[in-house]
């Protein structure tokens, strides 16, 4: 990928479908390879669901190792083709899914788009089997990149992504997003981490496979991880049902 193609990338208008406005980040440190380094242990006999699938990338890593069933739900109708060569089923919402349960349930930046994120994700846990696990991730607005403009310039400008994506409804801080993660009733969360930024994506491809480029992605995710008020890009959460 050339860096023109990648600047137009993240200069997407809001109207862009959403599996190619919305890419699948395998980076090292990024939300995605977090949900697959959990996925890739335990998806064999397993059932799926992948809320907001965009291009579909979690469904085409994982469909190797066997998952039992691999459900999409993908509000953008025009992606839709695009997932049907990878899952079982795919939808536009939830409702689609009241007779059905699933052992994992993946839902990555999701919950900022929507008006009542509390009430949807105790719908997710409703569509959970007994000992299921849920994937969350969501963008950290007390990110460094967003609290300097602010600080120093009173700038908090809208973006086509990234954190101050313009079709988010809700911000989420770490003190929030744990305190709305702890009031899921009949679940628990397990562990709590932090992706860092996709710099890849806005680098020549020359510097952001350098050895050296490279070398520094362990100090940004312990930095993430350490500091994840200011340094996270986004938190990520790993909630476990156990009723």
């Amino acid at each position: 990928m050339d860096l023109l193609r990648e600047i137009k990338i993240l200069r997407q208008p809001l109207d862009t479908p959403s599996h190619i406005r919305y890419q699948f980040k395998s980076l090292r440190g990024s939300s995605h390879s977090w949900a697959l380094s959990h996925l890739q242990k335990e998806v064999t006999g397993k059932s799926i669901l992948d809320v907001g699938a965009g291009g579909g990338g979690i469904g085409l890593t994982i469909s190797s190792l066997q998952p039992k069933s691999m459900t999409a739900v993908e509000i953008d109708t025009r992606a839709h083709k695009a997932l049907h060569k990878t899952y079982n089923l795919v939808v536009t919402d939830l409702d689609s899914l009241q007779e059905q349960d699933f052992d994992w349930i993946v839902a990555l930046d999701i919950l900022e788009h929507l008006p009542n994120p509390e009430e949807y994700l105790k719908n997710l846990k409703r569509l959970l089997a007994p000992g299921g696990k849920i994937l969350l991730s969501v963008p950290n607005v007390a990110h460094w990149s967003v609290r300097f403009p602010l600080f120093f310039f009173g700038s908090f400008e809208y973006r086509s992504l990234g954190i101050m994506d313009a079709s988010h409804l809700y911000f989420f801080s770490r003190k929030r997003f744990k305190t709305l993660c702890a009031s899921l009733s009949g679940a628990k969360v397990t562990e709590l981490s932090a992706s860092i930024e996709p710099f890849e994506l806005a680098l020549p491809t020359w510097i952001g496979e350098s050895r050296l480029y490279r070398g520094f992605i362990p100090i940004r995710q312990w930095c993430a991880k350490t500091f994840p008020g200011l340094m996270a890009y986004q938190h990520l959460a790993l909630i476990e049902a156990f009723d």
